[in-house]
């Protein structure tokens, strides 16, 4: 990661958690499904740290077809009821590999509930 591409996501997440601007959550998620894995990582975060703000534009990014593995991963950290909704409704995904991850991250969601320590 560039230090200008840290410095852009950091200045996304900022403006997508005070404002909702959409356009900087669109941002978050296009970095998220990017090729630079810093990139990803960060993003991830920036997104997992708005909350349920993030989740329906990671369920629009899963539905219209985005790798999906990181923005589930987001999904199952947010943890909130909204992010569970949306990981319930991904487990409904024609596509295989998406209802599956979607299925492991809310039985891990289950068993941190049950095992909060």
């Amino acid at each position: 990661m560039s230090a200008l591409s840290g410095a852009r996501l950091l200045t996304a997440g900022s403006a997508w958690r005070l404002t909702g601007l959409r356009a900087t959550g669109r941002a978050l998620v296009s970095a998220i499904t990017g090729s630079d894995p810093d990139d990803r990582v960060l993003a991830g975060i920036l997104l997992t740290r708005a909350g349920d703000r993030s989740v329906p534009l990671i369920a629009d990014a899963i539905a219209a077809g985005a790798n999906p593995a990181d923005l589930i991963d987001v999904l199952a950290s947010i943890g909130s009821d909204a992010a569970r909704a949306a990981l319930q409704a991904t487990t409904r995904s024609t596509r295989p590999d998406v209802a599956t991850a979607a299925r492991q991250a809310l039985h891990t969601l289950d068993q941190l509930r049950r095992n909060p320590d």
